[in-house]
């Protein structure tokens, strides 16, 4: 009458575990570190530099000297 509900037992093993999950576990969190840094020191964005902002500036400037010049001519 007063007897509880025991909880439920599962034995339940993953598909891809190996048997030797502890070392594989080590290895795979050591390449999987290994494999992060590789990515995230590769994905630096790599732009060109006649596109960089102090040769923008460089272009802007010579482009109102020769605007400059030019406007010599005309006159």
């Amino acid at each position: 009458m007063f007897n509880q509900r025991k909880n439920k037992q599962f034995s339940y093993k993953p598909r891809f575990q190996d048997s030797n999950s502890d070392a594989h576990r080590e290895e795979s969190k050591d390449d999987l570190e290994r494999k992060w840094l590789e990515i995230k020191g590769g994905n630096k964005r790599k732009g060109s530099k006649l596109f960089s902002l102090p040769a923008l500036i460089m272009m802007l400037l010579a482009l109102f000297v020769l605007m400059y010049i030019l406007e010599g001519y005309i006159k």
